[in-house]
């Protein structure tokens, strides 16, 4: 994955990690495809991929962040390890990002998110691998291509793809962002070497170690 020094820069002084940065670029892939009904599962606080994927004040998307925490202002108040509140077959995307690993029932929150998809929406899905212990307030799961690919092939999602974000430096530049400061400076140029590192690690064919996954995937 190609991304410009101006983009590293730009982000990391926004606070975004290399995993994030990396995360939208893959994202912005499948921009074209959100168009109408987007829930946005777990959204948290105005998520960098909405400025990133152009999703406000888009009138192609009817945008909908869904969230437990009220503090955060979402457009509906759940809690997503639940039933979702919606009915049937009402969203064409669903967005599920950095959210997979606290859900201790993992089949039954695809199975309810591929319930709210029209027929043939879509799924966009990141996922982490490599990932510092985050309880909220439990912290269940890291996720491999392997484990991803039988998730969604158990939950009734079809034609998905699978990319692994980042590699071994920049998955170490992602664990050891709290160290990298000036952030504005010294995160930018490490960000850059790493993924130049990766590059290295990629031409002598050793086996990669992602930061995490971003996944496309549509409903049977």
């Amino acid at each position: 994955m190609r991304v410009g020094f101006k983009t590293l820069w730009q982000e990391a002084t926004r606070g975004k990690s290399i995993g994030r940065i990396l995360a939208n670029e893959t994202l912005q892939r499948w921009q074209g495809a959100i168009r109408g009904v987007v829930l946005d599962l777990a959204c948290g606080r105005d998520p960098s991929y909405w400025r990133v994927l152009g999703l406000k004040d888009n009138k192609e998307v009817c945008l909908i962040g869904v969230d437990h925490n009220r503090a955060f202002r979402p457009t509906v108040v759940a809690d997503l390890k639940r039933s979702l509140p919606f009915r049937d077959a009402v969203a064409d995307v669903a967005i599920v990002s950095s959210f997979l690993y606290i859900v201790p029932d993992l089949q039954a929150f695809l199975k309810e998110v591929r319930r709210i998809l029209k027929p043939g929406g879509r799924l966009l899905l990141t996922a982490p691998l490599v990932f510092p212990h985050t309880p909220e307030p439990r912290d269940y799961w890291r996720f491999t291509e392997d484990g991803l690919a039988w998730l969604l092939c158990n939950t009734g999602f079809t034609e998905f793809e699978i990319v692994p974000v980042g590699n071994r430096f920049s998955a170490s530049a992602y664990l050891l962002e709290p160290f990298l400061r000036p952030r504005w400076l010294v995160a930018p140029l490490v960000y850059l070497l790493c993924l130049l590192l990766d590059r290295v690690v990629a031409y002598f064919g050793l086996r990669p170690c992602p930061i995490g996954y971003v996944v496309s995937a549509r409903k049977r």
